[in-house]
């Protein structure tokens, strides 16, 4: 469902920095998830205020690329809540940067090139979500040992894709479960510390193998299953818990 308008987008227009808002439907995911497309040429700090969005110390003293993804990305949280509703709902900054959801429910927001998502589920645990541009060929080459092992690249390799779009979505996957993981957790873990052990590619899901304990309940050998979509320009990824 396309979201013609937000509340306040008469105001942003003259600021012409949020271009589209849309509601967005994957494939196996049930729960809510909002897709702001902004332009950070066009940003400025009173859009914090008429979008009605906290604006952190933290953030006030960051540059405006980070500001830019800050506030596009709260955006796409509002109107999430705002769907399952929750009017003017404050979403401070956690631990590691993570947004504190209000109880009982469970998010993650992304952003790369110009978009920015938030997901919100009611019926998982945890939910990671993350949107990332193509890997160029150049730099797949360099970083990919530090993304996958040598079995990984053998059964992303088979799959038939190019290089710069399998370790794409190796690296987004393995972002999302950190992300769904670490509110969990409480600790950080290394991309090597999970391992893709099967790839579908008609249903697009991806079943990754945790290498080491993690905490009590996140142990060595869970396996855990999540998806990967072809989105605008890039990969999108979503893992629930």
């Amino acid at each position: 469902m396309m979201m013609k308008n937000s509340s306040n987008f008469a105001d942003l227009a003259q600021y012409n920095f949020i271009s589209k808002t849309e509601q967005i439907s994957l494939s196996g995911f049930s729960d809510v998830l909002w897709e702001c497309q902004y332009n950070p040429e066009h940003y400025d700090d009173q859009l914090f205020t008429k979008l009605g969005i906290s604006f952190p110390e933290e953030i006030r003293r960051s540059i405006v690329k980070r500001k830019a993804e800050f506030l596009s990305g709260r955006h796409c949280a509002q109107l999430a809540l705002k769907q399952l509703g929750y009017d003017n709902t404050e979403i401070p900054i956690g631990d590691r940067r993570a947004p504190r959801w209000p109880h009982g429910l469970k998010g993650s927001i992304t952003h790369a090139g110009n978009i920015a998502l938030c997901a919100l589920s009611i019926n998982s645990e945890s939910v990671g979500i993350d949107y990332e541009l193509l890997i160029t060929d150049k730099t797949a080459t360099g970083i990919k040992g530090n993304i996958v092992n040598l079995m990984e690249e053998a059964r992303l390799s088979y799959s038939g894709m190019s290089i710069n779009h399998w370790l794409t979505i190796a690296f987004s996957i393995k972002e999302s479960l950190f992300k769904a993981l670490y509110p969990i957790v409480n600790q950080y873990f290394d991309f090597l510390d999970a391992e893709i052990t099967n790839i579908n590619e008609k249903e697009q899901i991806l079943s990754l193998t945790l290498k080491r304990d993690l905490c009590t309940d996140v142990r060595s050998g869970q396996i855990f299953n999540g998806r990967y979509y072809f989105h605008r320009s890039g990969i999108l990824t979503l893992m629930e818990y």
